[in-house]
């Protein structure tokens, strides 16, 4: 454990001064990190926005969620955090688990201009009054165009491989600590065995309480009742062919109470946990007990933690492209959908729930903003109008007029 550590900080300290960028690494389990001690790089506009609300508490669910798209995928995973600053996360496995992921970021993709600060303000409305200060802040922070960042996160990717599958003690130390809770349940139903000649059928009550507990997000609770079920399915069946099919049964049951509150299964079941292939190899009930337990804070985390950043970082990644892809006349709402890889009808109705403007009116937003700045710069109309993407000038002139409340004409009169 110590030496995985030592290496985590030695890698987090090199990428910090080689690249200028903060990076952190974290564990999972409880979410405690470690930054670079020599040279804090944590930018000040970060500092800024946890002061307020849950803005810190949002930021860590983000990381967290990136850290099970890196696992589920296996490599750097680069999002946007509440706030539209772009960061990458890189898992580290230890003996077949995502135990630490590091954190590289954050950085601007994109030029700093009116439309990000009010998102910024938008993400949080107390904000609004600190609208110089929050300008002021995002001027500090490193930008970096897509590739550069592709290759950012691929050299953290690099340098995590160094700390790969280093303890095996500390994975005991986890299956010691599920097989306790599982022989307490076991020895239970033992000593009823003794006392009452028989227990009862299959306690569906428990199962329900169960899923009750993982729509409550009762992590503590759900795993004592989960281990009082395994127990039960253990010692009501000898053949241990019957006691996984059983356990099937059981995820089935959670994964329907899961989707019920919105969870992400492709998280839940990703990289390392896919369910058949992962319960082939389980040999006895001890490792059985703790990779239901691991399922089971998925569950729990995918969906309580997880779901809000996942959609924060799905209309960030189609704000972005579609901000660095105004100017083209064709562009649709297809396009950005197969770009971030939703359905059509999904991805305009999640963006306009997030961003409370459909798909057309908030590329129109875009395309009026870069008019203005070109307009300012004595450009001719017709040729503005083709520059930021529309095909018809007339068409231009009334989106323009109707969303700065004057003709292009008057507006360079008035500039």
């Amino acid at each position: 454990m110590k030496e995985q550590i030592r290496k985590m900080e030695r890698i987090v300290k090199i990428y910090c001064h080689t690249t200028d960028i903060n990076c952190q690494y974290y564990k999972v389990q409880d979410m405690t990190y470690t930054g670079c001690t020599v040279c804090d790089l944590t930018p000040d506009f970060c500092h800024f926005i946890w002061n307020f609300d849950k803005s810190r508490e949002d930021c860590f669910n983000s990381y967290l969620y990136a850290a099970r798209q890196a696992e589920k995928l296996g490599e750097a995973y680069i999002y946007f955090c509440p706030y539209g600053l772009a960061n990458w996360s890189v898992p580290v496995f230890i003996n077949n688990h995502m135990e630490y992921f590091l954190v590289g970021g954050p950085i601007m993709l994109h030029r700093l201009d009116e439309l990000m600060l009010e998102e910024i303000v938008k993400q949080n409305p107390v904000l609004k009054k600190h609208t110089e200060e929050i300008k002021n802040l995002l001027e500090k922070i490193p930008y970096a165009d897509p590739v550069k960042t592709r290759y950012l996160a691929g050299l953290l990717m690099c340098l995590a491989e160094t700390v790969q599958n280093l303890s095996i003690l500390e994975d005991r130390r986890q299956t010691a600590s599920f097989s306790s809770f599982l022989g307490e349940s076991i020895q239970e139903l033992k000593d009823i065995e003794e006392r009452d000649g028989d227990i009862k059928s299959y306690p569906i009550e428990l199962e329900k309480e169960l899923i009750s507990m993982v729509k409550t997000a009762d992590k503590e609770g759900a795993a004592r009742i989960l281990n009082k079920l395994l127990g039960h399915v253990y010692f009501s069946n000898k053949d241990f062919s019957i006691v996984k099919a059983r356990t099937i049964e059981l995820l089935g049951v959670l994964s329907r109470a899961a989707i019920e509150v919105g969870a992400d299964l492709e998280i839940i079941f990703g990289l390392k946990y896919m369910l058949y292939d992962k319960l082939t190899q389980v040999e006895d009930i001890n490792e059985l007990s703790e990779y239901l337990s691991r399922i089971l804070e998925r569950f729990i985390e995918s969906t309580f933690i997880i779901r809000k950043a996942k959609n924060s970082d799905i209309i960030y990644k189609a704000m972005n492209y579609i901000r660095r892809n105004y100017d083209k006349s064709n562009m649709s709402l297809s396009e950005v959908a197969e770009e971030i890889g939703l359905s059509v009808s999904y991805f305009s109705k999640l963006f306009k729930e997030e961003t409370g403007l459909s798909y057309s009116e908030y590329l129109n937003k875009v395309r009026i903003a870069a008019s203005r700045e070109l307009l300012k710069k004595g450009i001719p109309i017709v040729e503005v109008a083709h520059k930021v993407g529309f095909s018809d000038q007339s068409y231009f002139s009334r989106v323009f007029k109707k969303m700065e409340g004057v003709s292009p004409g008057k507006y360079i009169d008035i500039s």
